[in-house]
């Protein structure tokens, strides 16, 4: 694929690869607004004109063709652009044009976001911040860390919670936003072993660390993934095949609203994982009327105890010691 194919593929398609759902239309019915890809906001600002098939996040001013949307939201050059492309989109997706028209015509484009500093989580603010979301500050401080970054664009500097990812970059939320310094990964953690034979793959780093709340763990006794993003699921599902050697899947991911993009977004993570020579069983049910983890422990504290259901045999009967 090349940037001139890219850009003719239908943004509302990358928006839902990028597990965010279509909201109401405005301008006259000629343009949408979505949930924003690229942070987290209270009122809808990222606009797409189908017609044009160009982006506007209202709120920074940014905004573009595909391919500007895709560098944004992975933190990356053209190059990193056009692989996130061919890793997430079905090839039924693609535009079929044959015109040839290489990346490295293209200049490539710096990262929006660039760390500038990491450090013991030491902020008042982000102490609160974890322990709004229900997280101890010894949990906080053993597992996260305290990252400033800065808009390569604007200049102007930012900080919040942070974890690395496996590529060495960071997911980061702070109580405004969440974004991704490049490049994008997953997290994995090897845990202490105790239970080698289970992975636990959480979505985000606060179910995470809401699993380790909840189960009195300091450490995880399972292998850990956090996808980070669900756009990262097929790179952690090949990794699981290929590097690790488990025999039991337990996917702690959102509970989406029936039918909405986000669904579908975790629905093909969900594929990717079955995918795999593992028994899978999926958590979900254990906080069934909550967005996810951190949602339901917030809610109900040690109440909120996990249950398994497997989705996918393997040659494994359900095991006890999987029960936490």
């Amino acid at each position: 694929m090349n940037c001139n194919q890219a850009n003719q593929i239908p943004l509302d398609t990358i928006i839902r690869v990028m597990g965010c759902a279509a909201l109401a239309k405005h301008s006259g019915g000629q343009e949408q607004w979505y949930e924003n890809p690229l942070r987290t906001e209270r009122t809808p600002s990222f606009s797409v004109n189908h017609k044009k098939n160009l982006w506007q996040d209202l709120g920074t001013g940014q905004g573009g063709k595909v391919i500007d949307l895709v560098m944004q939201y992975s933190s990356t050059n053209v190059s990193g652009a056009l692989q996130w492309l061919n890793e997430n989109l079905n090839s039924t997706n693609l535009p079929q044009n044959k015109t040839i028209q290489l990346a490295g015509q293209y200049e490539e484009k710096k990262p929006r976001f660039e760390i500038a500093k990491i450090k013991q989580v030491l902020n008042p603010n982000l102490i609160a911040y974890g322990k709004e979301r229900g997280i101890h500050s010894s949990i906080i401080d053993k597992h996260l860390k305290e990252a400033h970054y800065t808009d390569t664009e604007t200049g102007k500097s930012f900080y919040g919670l942070g974890i690395q990812n496996q590529s060495g970059g960071y997911a980061i939320r702070n109580k405004y936003m969440k974004t991704a310094i490049a490049p994008n990964d997953f997290t994995y953690i090897e845990g202490t072993g105790m239970r080698g034979n289970v992975v636990n793959v959480f979505e985000g780093f606060f179910d995470y660390l809401s699993h380790l709340m909840i189960t009195g763990q300091q450490e995880p006794e399972n292998k850990t993934i956090i996808l980070n993003s669900t756009a990262m699921a097929k790179r952690a599902a090949d990794f699981l095949r290929d590097k690790i050697t488990v025999d039991h899947v337990v996917l702690f991911l959102d509970n989406e609203k029936e039918g909405s993009k986000a669904a579908e977004a975790v629905e093909r993570a969900t594929d990717h994982f079955k995918a795999s020579p593992y028994t899978i069983y999926a958590a979900n049910d254990t906080y069934y009327g909550y967005e996810d983890l951190n949602a339901c422990y917030k809610a109900t504290g040690q109440q909120c105890q996990i249950e398994m259901r497997p989705i996918k045999y393997h040659d494994h009967d359900l095991d006890t010691g999987l029960q936490m």
